[in-house]
């Protein structure tokens, strides 16, 4: 009877020790940045950044950046040399980056206590198909609005799109902040 008893008791404990343990959850979400350009600015263009948020099973309401997963641009202008290298041409620059970039955590401030439900994450990426960089953090504030926000800079220094637009570039660095980072519903 005792047994009986302690096994009845054993083997749950023991199926339950021998199940794997769960895995987070993972979003979709994005960032839209405007990307004007510089001379005149009549211009917009759109670079779009897409990231994977991933929660712990112990948290479940607490999804932080992991990855970003595709860079895509729409219509960004670019000033380029022409052919004979005479002149100025404009692109309006339109392609998609498939990507595989992990966010690092950025550090506390120096003397600075750690804030509850506050975090900040960060990445810099060189461009390998051209001469740029991207440079990205996702933060979420603790004060006003608790919403999840974005601020980085875009610079192309040397993009060869054909033989009338070489050496195409942003001219300058394109920043944005304060963007809002938006959930991309599951299809």
């Amino acid at each position: 009877m005792r047994s009986r008893l302690l096994i009845g008791l054993v083997v749950p404990l023991v199926l339950a020790l021998a199940a794997p343990a769960a895995e987070g959850a993972t979003q979709h979400r994005q960032v839209r940045a405007p990307i004007p350009d510089t001379m005149p600015p009549t211009t917009v263009g759109t670079l779009t950044l897409d990231f994977t948020f991933k929660n712990r099973s112990s948290d479940k309401r607490k999804f932080t950046p992991r990855q970003l997963t595709r860079i895509d641009f729409a219509q960004v202008p670019l000033s380029c040399m022409n052919a004979a290298g005479t002149g100025f041409t404009q692109l309006l620059f339109t392609g998609t980056l498939q990507t595989a970039i992990k966010l690092t955590k950025a550090p506390q401030p120096a003397g600075k206590k750690p804030k509850p439900n506050r975090f900040a994450f960060r990445l810099a990426y060189d461009f390998q198909a051209f001469a740029g960089t991207l440079t990205v953090t996702i933060d979420k504030p603790n004060h006003g609005p608790r919403r999840l926000r974005s601020q980085g800079s875009l610079r192309i220094v040397d993009l060869d799109a054909d033989p009338d637009h070489r050496n195409c570039a942003t001219n300058g660095l394109k920043q944005w902040g304060g963007l809002p980072v938006t959930l991309i519903p599951p299809t």
